[in-house]
């Protein structure tokens, strides 16, 4: 008899996600060319190369309350602009050279580190994404003192209350069971359109094969899960994809992805690893899984792979209303000299939003920014059409 939420019996035949051997190696490749750090500054260098020939542009309906328009990587349509698109923020993708008559509030451009021009007034330089890196090789109580006393609080309590247990997936119907049933739909509920994620066939070659799944198991169902990959050379575990049984918000609600996260970071201690990657996300301080990610004091870094050698410019051009609603709501990690900063703009009407954390090793310092200054040149510019 099978558990409930376990996996049960099925037929021998494949599952859909396991690829022809011919085409591992083909999979292999593609994921490497997305995450291997060996081959960041080759990818680079051909993402500026395909940046030179046709940059990607999107920009903002005319009349919308800020018009933005970014150009530049690719990689933008992706990571950045769904971000902008839940703060409300739309963007179409628009032709090279197509103009809509209307000035453009706020411009973004995604670039190379080595293409950045010089400082300008009302710009500030981002990195395209951050990193967010947990060590847990200096024993568990190291790993303790580094977790929020609040966030180790509630999960003890949830975790009393919920009777979770922890366990390991093996085989390919628990790839597909994880697959299928939590990470596919909770991505659909939770992002919709802008979700992102890995083919089935990529994450189960790439991931699952040379990982491990970890599943929280809940009166002996299994309720969340996450497959993470492994690299014993550099003793990292990085947590990729994750999802709840059915998507199911009451899961989220009842702390289970959290619970995801304290798992895998004392299974990593334990078992000989020095870092847990929390993977990355925008460099954005009100970005939700970075509020949740920080109570972890994770160390803030640059990416490894390809993102760490791209940039986002953000350059204002009109100061409005609704531009100055914009930045304050979202302060943001940006590049300094030394390292990374986190800036909150303010002005006499709005004040910065010191309720969004930002430290974390790595975050040198947080200043705030009075936006009557830092927008003092942009007074009365009307800019051009995209």
């Amino acid at each position: 008899m099978t558990a409930p939420g376990l996996p049960g019996p099925r037929p021998p035949a494949p599952a859909p996600a396991r690829a022809p051997a011919p085409l591992r190696a083909v999979l292999r490749a593609r994921y490497a060319w997305d995450t291997d750090p060996r081959l960041a500054a080759v990818r680079v260098r051909w993402d500026g190369a395909v940046l030179a020939r046709r940059p990607f542009i999107a920009c903002s309906p005319p009349h919308s309350p800020v018009r933005l328009c970014y150009e530049g990587l690719g990689d933008g349509s992706r990571h950045v602009l769904p971000f902008l698109r839940q703060r409300g923020v739309e963007t179409v993708r628009t032709r090279p050279g197509e103009r809509h008559g209307a000035p453009v509030d706020v411009r973004l451009s995604g670039l190379p580190a080595r293409r950045i021009p010089a400082p300008g007034p009302a710009t500030v330089v981002l990195p395209f994404r951050v990193r967010l890196v947990v060590p847990v090789g200096d024993g568990p109580e190291a790993l303790r003192a580094r977790i929020s006393a609040r966030e180790l609080r509630t999960f003890r309590a949830r975790r009393a209350a919920r009777g979770w247990t922890w366990e390991t997936g093996t085989g390919p119907y628990a790839f597909d069971h994880f697959y299928e049933r939590m990470h596919l739909p909770t991505m659909r509920r939770r992002h919709g359109e802008a979700a992102r994620g890995l083919p089935a066939a990529l994450a189960y070659e790439c991931l699952f094969r040379q990982g491990i799944l970890f599943f929280l198991v809940e009166n002996g169902t299994r309720v969340a899960g996450v497959l993470c990959a492994r690299t014993r050379r550099h003793r990292v575990l990085t947590m990729r994809l994750l999802g709840v049984l059915d998507g199911a918000e009451r899961y989220y609600a009842d702390g289970a992805v959290r619970a995801l996260t304290h798992f895998t970071l004392e299974w990593a201690g334990a078992h000989g690893f020095d870092h847990v990657d929390l993977s990355g996300c925008e460099p954005f301080l009100s970005k939700g899984i970075f509020q949740f990610k920080q109570r972890f004091h994770p160390l803030c870094l640059l990416p490894d792979d390809h993102f760490g050698g791209k940039r986002l410019v953000l350059r204002v051009e009109r100061d409005t209303p609704g531009v100055r609603d914009l930045l304050v709501a979202n302060p943001v990690i940006a590049c300094a000299g030394d390292g990374l900063e986190a800036l909150y703009f303010h002005d006499a009407d709005r004040p910065p939003r010191t309720g969004l954390a930002w430290r974390c090793p790595g975050v040198r310092r947080a200043r705030h920014v009075p936006l009557d200054a830092f927008l003092s040149d942009t007074a009365g510019y009307e800019g051009d059409g995209p």
